[in-house]
């Protein structure tokens, strides 16, 4: 026993030193810069935009630079149109003002005259990606759930059953969109309701604990995008990668695969959308219903 009494404290003074033994980790910055592409095209009829800029490292704590001078294009195999690049925000490409997307067919977009590595040579980059179908929004509903200090968003449509479908949602509150980020989009497949009623479920959520307050009287707008597989896909790898790692230990951050060519990252997506609206009027009253779709 007397041999034990010693023995085992030993043996923690020994694994506690491992524990905060230095370790030297060298981080290199990850080769060469890549283009980074997002850009959503719908088909509502105004000036859509692209952005373009240059990947950073890991520990780099500014946005990418911008690419600018680029020349940019959006096909849909008969016509194609030239984005203009913004005088005011150099690496963002717009569309005309009259331009929309149209259900049903697939648009291919080129960038060129770039050279990201800044090797003197231009790149060329390239997506090919299908506009899909949405549903009509029929109604919509705002509810304060007490129990989890918010308000939701609630869903009332009829769903097709002829394919697997994805959807994506964003809500705006008096015409402003709050779910401006790619972290704080909804999405979800027709698994649970293919060829059926949407009868209420919960796709969208204003936080009271971030501030995200409606008053009676606010006008809340749901906004619903029929989207392909991969857009499902990147998304939520995306969330995946930026919130909070569980368990601790997970793996580390990688970049993810989008649909741009030639090693750029990003995506380039096109999705009809249609919305509805509601006037919230408080806690446990009736709410004024306008749908606007498009």
């Amino acid at each position: 026993m007397k041999y034990l009494k010693y023995f085992f404290p030993a043996v923690l003074a020994a694994l506690f030193s491992a524990c905060t033994e230095r370790v030297e980790i060298d981080l290199k910055e990850a080769g060469e810069p890549k283009l980074v592409v997002f850009a959503e095209i719908t088909n509502e009829r105004k000036a859509h935009a692209l952005y373009l800029s240059r990947s950073v490292p890991y520990f780099y704590n500014q946005e990418g630079p911008v690419v600018a001078g680029a020349t940019v294009r959006i096909s849909d195999g008969t016509n194609t149109t030239q984005l203009t690049e913004d005088i005011t925000q150099p690496g963002v490409y717009l569309t005309p003002e009259d331009f929309a997307g149209i259900p049903g067919f697939t648009y291919r977009l080129t960038i060129e005259d770039v050279d990201v590595n800044d090797d003197g040579i231009a790149e060329t980059y390239s997506a090919e990606t299908e506009m899909k179908n949405t549903v009509p929004v029929e109604h919509i509903t705002v509810i304060y759930n007490s129990r989890w200090d918010g308000w939701e968003v609630k869903l009332y449509a009829l769903e097709p059953g002829e394919t697997t479908d994805y959807y994506l949602f964003k809500v705006y509150k008096n015409g402003v969109l709050y779910t401006d980020t790619i972290d704080n989009y909804w999405t979800t497949d027709d698994k649970f309701f293919n060829g059926n009623k949407i009868d209420g479920p919960i796709v969208q959520y204003f936080d009271e604990e971030k501030g995200e307050i409606v008053n009676p009287g606010d006008m809340v707008t749901l906004e619903m995008a029929g989207i392909t597989k991969e857009y499902y896909e990147f998304i939520n790898a995306l969330q995946q990668e930026v919130n909070e790692k569980i368990p601790l230990f997970s793996g580390p951050a990688a970049n993810l695969k989008g649909n741009i060519s030639n090693g750029a990252l990003g995506f380039f997506a096109v999705m009809p959308t249609s919305r509805g609206s509601t006037v919230y009027r408080g806690e446990g009253l009736p709410q004024a219903v306008t749908v606007t779709n498009n």
